[in-house]
């Protein structure tokens, strides 16, 4: 009987201790490949709909996970519209106004894609992950996270992110506010060959509350690039 005892004290224990033993904060770190290119220099379109059918185009140039400058190439009257993310810090330059405006990281850029969705999209970095459990969405065993945002100074406060156990790609992710409240939600699809790696190239985003307002994001032609020091230079937007 003893014997029975142990034996199911250790076979209980066995599941409890492989779980316990997946970092989280891991799990996120090999997500963040799944969507992005980690600290590679390369640049990438970002093709932005809505509900309505508006589009909007952005070219990216990606430094590394700090540094980036995103520029507005459609529609025409909004050409030549840019944002500097440099750390935590990003800058609106429109030809109009000749100079650079601090803006913030979770103001809209269009429809229901905050700024931060494209300049700042390293959430290993940003934020704390805690793995609350394994469960099926789809068929497939996802990881169930709580990321928990490390200051206050990231586009959301957290994110309740969902991701496939099989190979860490990104599923699902609900945003909320610094304050708590629910903003959000959106999926990660469309997994294509890219640097040798499998990474999503659109991610449909719906507000949480109206679920009639929708923005789909497209990423295309991402390639190897090196840039000068001086494009990321907030000065340079100034001219």
């Amino acid at each position: 009987m003893k014997n029975t005892a142990l034996l199911l004290t250790f076979a209980l224990l066995i599941p409890l201790s492989a779980f316990c033993e997946i970092n989280p904060n891991e799990i996120v770190k090999k997500a963040d490949l799944k969507r992005g290119l980690g600290n590679v220099s390369h640049s990438f379109n970002v093709t932005i709909t809505d509900q309505d059918h508006k589009k909007e185009v952005y070219h990216v140039a990606f430094k590394d996970v700090n540094n980036s400058l995103t520029e507005q190439t459609e529609p025409e009257r909004a050409r030549g519209r840019k944002i500097l993310m440099h750390d935590y810090d990003i800058w609106l330059f429109t030809p109009n106004i000749k100079k650079a405006l601090r803006i913030s990281l979770e103001q809209k850029l269009t429809g229901q894609v905050a700024n931060g969705d494209i300049a700042r999209t390293n959430y290993a970095e940003d934020y704390e992950a805690k793995l609350l459990g394994i469960e099926k969405m789809d068929n497939i065993e996802v990881y169930r996270l709580d990321l928990k945002a490390r200051n206050n100074k990231v586009t959301y406060g957290k994110i309740e992110y969902f991701v496939a156990k099989k190979d860490f790609s990104p599923v699902e992710a609900t945003f909320f506010a610094l304050s708590g409240k629910p903003l959000k939600r959106a999926n990660f699809s469309e997994f294509k060959p890219i640097q040798g790696m499998s990474r999503a190239t659109k991610m449909v985003v719906q507000d949480y509350l109206q679920k009639d307002k929708v923005s789909t994001m497209i990423f295309s032609d991402h390639n190897p690039e090196k840039f000068s020091e001086s494009i990321f230079n907030k000065e340079r937007l100034e001219f």
